[in-house]
């Protein structure tokens, strides 16, 4: 503590309002403390809660995870091994014959003069599947 000697009042005055300043930030900083520390132990404890997963949990997802890419391979084998039907091998096969027959009817009707349709009416009539004349 301090005396009260022969000092003036505004000198008493100060020095009442700067002990009084220094415990106001005495227990501010305790209540500030506290306050962290509060909010330290609650944020502990969600992280926890967050990453409390028993090691069942996690077996019983990694059970799933092995069942779903077993699934997936599976799915991806039988996609490769289907030979007929409408495969992204079989149809990129029939558009390139396609691309092909017609590229050969247009260098036909270029070197003879007859049309395409022409073309395959006369290969009916050839063939003996149909008379179309």
């Amino acid at each position: 503590m301090f005396s009260i000697t022969s000092s003036s009042p505004a000198t008493l005055l100060n020095h009442a309002l700067s002990s009084s300043s220094a415990r106001l930030r005495r227990s501010a900083k305790a209540s500030s403390s506290t306050s962290t520390t509060a909010t330290t132990t609650q944020a502990m404890t969600t992280t926890q809660q967050k990453d409390n997963t028993t090691i069942e949990y996690q077996r019983t997802k990694a059970k799933e995870m092995v069942k779903y890419f077993k699934e997936q391979q599976y799915q991806q084998l039988v996609e490769d091994s289907t030979v007929f039907g409408f495969t992204k091998k079989n149809e990129i096969n029939n558009g390139r014959w396609t691309m092909f027959g017609l590229l050969v009817g247009m260098m036909t009707e270029y070197a003879t003069g007859v049309d395409f349709i022409d073309q395959i009416k006369l290969l009916v009539n050839v063939l003996g599947i149909a008379d179309l004349d």
